[in-house]
């Protein structure tokens, strides 16, 4: 898979403190790591990770300081809950020849039949699934088409079929469904009154009716 560049800088002020003074002037704090070596602090621009939003399985070729060049991945990216501005990165250093786990986006593609024709309403139960292969496997996202679900139809995990990829995910776990279109409170209030109005109403009596005419 093509790779994807990633500059960042390594810092030496760790702490809450040096943090919101990088955040500041718009670099995210953040930690690179590798099984068997030390961490390394690092700084992104805020510019430069917007850059390579949408690739979070993506295999980066890391540059630190312009200079050495590593290979790795987005491990975890830290928001804050109520601006939703990234805060904190981890990237997690790999070795070309061994198996890592990650989670992949799921992605659905098409209009369910089931939405077009019956106004049916498309349900994406899951976004995510686990998986392990070696980094030159990593799937960037995986794309699902919907085009073909009726109303009550689903696609599971077991649905998706990639090569050299072991799902981790459980395979009964739902990713979509279309679900029957919603009926409104007022189409149920107006069924309730005319079945009400039914229940009230009187059988004509033809017999009395005509006793009452003579």
């Amino acid at each position: 898979m093509a790779e994807v560049k990633l500059n960042v800088e390594t810092r030496k002020g760790v702490g809450t403190q040096a943090a919101k003074k990088l955040r500041a002037v718009d670099k995210i704090p953040g930690i690179f790591y590798i099984h068997g070596s030390k961490n390394i602090p690092i700084t992104i621009d805020r510019t430069e990770l917007h850059s390579i939003w949408g690739t979070e399985a993506g295999l980066l070729d890391i540059g630190f300081d312009g200079k050495a060049h590593k290979k790795g991945v987005i491990r975890d990216i830290q928001f804050d809950p109520v601006k939703g501005n990234p805060i904190h990165i981890d990237l997690m250093g790999i070795k070309m020849t061994e198996r890592i786990k990650m989670s992949v986006q799921v992605h659905l593609v098409g209009t369910p039949e089931g939405v077009k024709t019956h106004g049916g309403i498309l349900q994406h139960t899951l976004r995510e699934i686990e998986v392990e292969c070696l980094p030159s496997d990593i799937p960037p996202a995986i794309e699902l088409d919907v085009s073909a679900l009726n109303i009550g139809d689903n696609l599971q995990v077991s649905d998706i079929e990639l090569e050299n990829v072991v799902i981790l995910t459980d395979a009964d776990s739902v990713l979509a469904t279309v679900s029957p279109p919603r009926v409104t409170e007022t189409a149920v209030e107006a069924e309730e009154e005319l079945e009400e109005g039914e229940e009230g109403a009187q059988p004509e009596v033809l017999s009395q009716k005509a006793e009452d005419e003579e």
